[in-house]
């Protein structure tokens, strides 16, 4: 169903005019490519999308979906800002037409608070705040933004990254992502004798990613490794625009894999049309991610965690040297159980840097036998 009279302005950073500044100790910088994305996505500029290049389909021409005439202003602000400012409602616009939705995209923390006690003048009814990388805004300052949104009666989202943007039916963002089609991902798939006939878009990420990684589903088998073949390398290729910093919010992932994550989801429509389930439907096993080339490598450790098994580690090495007076490698790695080869390795290295160990023996690391070093360590 779609929705007429919906409007939204859309707040972003804009390079220009800043080209004398540069970051320093007082100064950030804030991200002005992935507004671009987002806006282009939704007016459907001319030359967009050139992801695949001569292979081009003009996959989005069908929809027509060309929502410049909804974007009631894009307005600009600095993309070099000191991190703290004296003043920030001298930033404050001071013309912003009526409108249902603020689009916020990385602009300073400060000045999106200022921003938000204008809401309610300017017919405010929700604000996205999308968050394609851990800092682009701090944990206070959405805390603060909630209490002002909730006191104004104006609903707020703060997604990360805009792929999972899925608010609840019956609410003003609800609206906002079916009318102009961006959010996670929501993607109807039409099956026809073990192959995808079609796969007709709904919902695209923001910027606009699921237009392509639909394209390149359709004509393979049901049963291929979507997940690796289609949507990983896809979302690389496009390229997907959010973080790959890990991210403590989610899991220590990253943003990026939780945008792959999202278009992964949208296999699960072929157990609904009654299709065999793919394999990349399947939940792959627990601990691996897809790297951008399609590949499953075991999941990065969170840091905290790897130095806590490179500790334990060290003194696991200390007490079974101590005890034998000198041992393999291959015996400490039977010895430490669960812990990592490279928290062995890593350790190891740490111990002979620190001159607690001496190693003798074999060129490499792992086939040399290792002794206290009596200088520094006793037992």
């Amino acid at each position: 169903m779609e929705f007429i009279n919906m409007k939204v302005v859309v707040l972003r950073s804009d390079q220009g005019g800043d080209a004398g500044q540069s970051e320093g100790k007082y100064l950030q910088r804030f991200n002005t490519r992935y507004a671009k994305k987002v806006a282009a996505n939704l007016r459907n500029a001319a030359g967009f999308c050139v992801s695949c290049g001569p292979d081009c389909i003009f996959c989005r021409k069908p929809y027509n979906r060309k929502h410049g005439r909804d974007i009631a202003a894009i307005i600009s602000l600095p993309a070099v800002l000191p991190y703290l400012l004296e003043n920030p409602a001298q930033y404050v616009p001071r013309d912003v037409p009526a409108h249902d939705v603020l689009l916020v995209i990385h602009i300073h923390e400060q000045i999106l608070l200022e921003i938000l006690k204008h809401g309610g003048k300017w017919g405010t009814r929700g604000v996205v705040v999308p968050l394609e990388a851990p800092d682009w805004i701090s944990g206070s300052a959405r805390a603060q933004a909630r209490a002002i949104c909730k006191a104004e009666g104006i609903e707020i989202a703060f997604p990360k990254p805009f792929c999972s943007f899925n608010p609840p039916e019956g609410g003003v963002l609800a609206r906002f992502r079916r009318h102009f089609h961006i959010g996670r991902p929501d993607v109807e798939l039409v099956v026809k004798d073990g192959r995808i006939a079609r796969a007709d878009v709904k919902v695209s990420a923001a910027c606009g990613a699921t237009y392509h990684v639909a394209r390149w589903l359709i004509g393979r088998k049901v049963t291929d490794n979507l997940e690796v073949e289609v949507i990983a390398k896809r979302i690389s290729s496009y390229p997907c625009t959010a973080s790959m910093d890990r991210d403590p919010e989610l899991d220590d992932d990253t943003p990026m894999h939780a945008a792959t994550i999202a278009h992964r989801d949208i296999l699960l429509s072929l157990q609904n049309a009654g299709e065999k389930q793919s394999a990349s439907a399947v939940a792959r096993p627990e601990g691996l991610v897809a790297t951008p080339l399609g590949k499953l490598l075991p999941k990065p450790t969170p840091a905290k965690e790897n130095q806590e098994g490179i500790e334990t580690a060290k003194k696991l090495i200390l007490d079974e040297i101590r005890n034998h007076s000198s041992v393999t490698f291959d015996h400490l790695r039977k010895k430490t159980g669960d812990l990592t080869s490279a928290s062995l390795i890593s350790a190891l290295l740490l111990l002979k840097k620190e001159g607690h160990i001496r190693s003798q023996g074999g060129k490499a690391l792992k086939e040399a036998w290792f002794k206290v070093h009596s200088s520094r360590v006793h037992g």
